[in-house]
């Protein structure tokens, strides 16, 4: 039997109140109306494009966890390698010990009939047990160095498990969370975005530095889906689009709109020229790319295109200039 609109609906219910969404009240309609589940497709995404922000902040902490890991590695082997530098010394003293006095230290002692010969072993053997003394020492700490070393991997090791962990069960709930968005767009759009293509926007004048090779990046990219995680070429995020168009102008930035914010120098709305970056809600959960006019590029939210819109069209939290 096929699915009604009036059946869809209510299978979604469960999905919507674990977004924390109520299903539609209206009165003698079968339906909500489609500015009815415009409103809940908005307050969805915004949820969605939150949890987008927080793999992508979690992303990034699994990454500086792993150039961690790999820099610790990187001391790991050197350590080892002195501590069996120091090993082979100790071996060799000992080894160097009886060679010098035949049958070992005491014995080599009472055999000297003379008196600058007990002298001489004695000075020998003190010489020995110095340098023993000190090669004991330097063991025990290449040791230590090794052990707390390793330690530290391990703890970092455990830490990359529970992060990955993290990032599996956010995935999951935000590839649910589309999928329910995914249902409750074909009900009001037939499967359509609700916007299109701001294609008809002019490119501003020249601008020239690296400004402007990222506006033009970010004005070839018009058209390109939403998906979440994604950093181009084919597809974008809010922040993959301006990490992706700020490293075209040799800039780095964290895939994260919270973490790009306060990576740069934090301007004015009056001194904003294009190429800055448009940070919106707090805690801040989206960013674009400011190109004039008082409009922006952004990767707006699932199931959308990039495109063009005014910067008022969300609440602002603030602007940044990459360095």
């Amino acid at each position: 039997m096929p699915l009604t609109p009036r059946k869809i609906i209510v299978a979604l219910v469960p999905v919507l109140l674990l977004l924390g969404l109520s299903p539609a009240p209206a009165a003698g309609a079968d339906r909500p109306t489609a500015a009815e589940l415009d409103k809940r497709i908005t307050a969805a995404s915004r949820q969605l494009e939150v949890l987008v922000e927080q793999y992508n902040n979690s992303r990034e902490d699994l990454n500086a966890t792993r150039m961690q890991t790999k820099h610790l590695g990187g001391r790991l082997g050197p350590m080892t390698r002195e501590l069996n530098q120091q090993q082979e010394v100790m071996a060799d003293l000992a080894s160097r010990t009886y060679q010098r006095t035949r049958n070992g230290p005491t014995v080599a002692l009472f055999a000297a009939d003379q008196p600058q010969l007990f002298v001489d072993k004695l000075l020998v053997l003190h010489q020995l047990a110095t340098s023993e003394q000190r090669a004991v020492a330097e063991l025990r700490a290449a040791r230590s160095k090794v052990v707390q070393t390793r330690k530290m991997l391990n703890a970092l090791a455990a830490q990359q498990r529970r992060q990955q962990f993290q990032l599996r069960a956010r995935k999951a709930t935000v590839e649910g969370e589309i999928g329910a968005l995914k249902q409750m767009r074909a009900i009001a759009y037939g499967g359509g975005s609700r916007y299109g293509v701001s294609s008809d926007v002019p490119m501003p004048d020249f601008i020239p530095g690296r400004a402007g090779r990222v506006v033009a990046f970010a004005f070839a990219q018009l058209g390109k889906p939403y998906r979440w995680g994604a950093a181009g070429p084919n597809s974008y995020d809010c922040s993959g689009l301006t990490l992706a168009a700020w490293n075209t102008a040799g800039v780095g930035l964290p895939h994260n709109a919270a973490r790009q914010y306060g990576s740069m120098a934090h301007i004015s709305r009056s001194d904003l020229r294009p190429g800055d970056l448009v940070f919106f809600y707090g805690p801040i959960s989206h960013v674009g790319v400011y190109i004039g006019g008082g409009n922006m590029i952004h990767a707006p939210e699932y199931g959308e295109n990039v495109r063009v819109s005014s910067i008022d069209t969300q609440p602002i939290h603030g602007f940044g200039r990459p360095g």
